[in-house]
């Protein structure tokens, strides 16, 4: 029980013992397709108690197969270092459906993944944004949804080579066939790029699960909706955490002046 003891005008704070119980490790799987050239990687990890280090070792020895349902074909991917496994010959197709399995022990994790149309990504800008009530710089990719509902998006940033690790995601539910005004603004009263910054931004179009999947990690990270801490909402069955993901990828770099 914490106790407050109030002495003329001092503070009163309440101390709060959270009981940070362990829970079972889980399986944390994270794979990609592509319409680009691969190879195409899966990443399998597990999580840790609260109180451990924040050091995710990769796991060995799983059997991982990627299969291109409309080519009838499967691949068993190579496991380059602990927990990475590629593949040798796949080639990502828009509109192809591609499924994965991952054999742990006695797990298995399935997830299935349809890689969407892509819109085109014109060019990418900088604009002078009120940010926190200050001007911030920041990038708006430019580009116009293509009309019909159904597009995803899914953006990574990466300012003079670190990656920037907001959550950048859109979809055309409200702005089907509009031309994009959507800024990349990180969420800080500090953020602003600076003369000088390369930017690389990756535009990607995901479909529908893939969306909720960071919809979802993106609402618990900031608190939003119900305000509880969440694992976020996963394609994978069988008792893994992550996602699986296959989409269109396109990018376009900056210097800002």
């Amino acid at each position: 029980m914490a106790v407050c003891l109030l002495s003329g005008a001092a503070a009163c704070t309440k101390v709060i013992h959270t009981d940070l119980r362990s829970v079972p490790a889980k399986y944390v799987v994270e794979g990609n397709v592509t319409n680009l050239a691969g190879p195409y990687t899966v990443r399998i990890t597990q999580t840790k108690n609260f109180e451990e280090d924040n050091t995710f070792p990769g796991v060995s020895g799983a059997t991982v197969t990627i299969t291109d349902v409309q080519a009838a074909f499967t691949e068993t991917l190579k496991e380059v270092s602990a927990g990475v496994y590629q593949t040798q010959q796949l080639q990502g197709k828009i509109g192809s459906t591609y499924q994965l399995q991952v054999n742990v022990g006695s797990n298995v994790f399935t997830a299935s993944s349809t890689m969407p149309r892509q819109v085109p990504l014109d060019s990418i800008y900088v604009l002078d944004q009120a940010l926190f009530g200050k001007i911030a710089k920041v990038i708006v990719p430019a580009y116009t949804d293509i009309p019909g509902q159904g597009d995803n998006y899914h953006f990574e940033q990466i300012i003079n080579g670190n990656v920037d690790k907001t959550i950048y995601y859109g979809n055309d539910d409200f702005t089907d066939g509009e031309t994009n005004t959507f800024s990349l603004r990180r969420n800080d009263p500090d953020s602003t790029l600076h003369v000088g910054d390369h930017v690389v931004i990756e535009m990607q179009n995901t479909d529908r699960p893939v969306y909720n999947y960071f919809y979802s990690m993106d609402q618990s990270a900031t608190g939003e909706g119900n305000g509880i801490p969440a694992n976020p909402v996963t394609n994978i069955t069988g008792g893994a955490l992550g996602y699986f993901s296959a989409y269109t990828s396109q990018s376009r770099a900056i210097t800002v002046k």
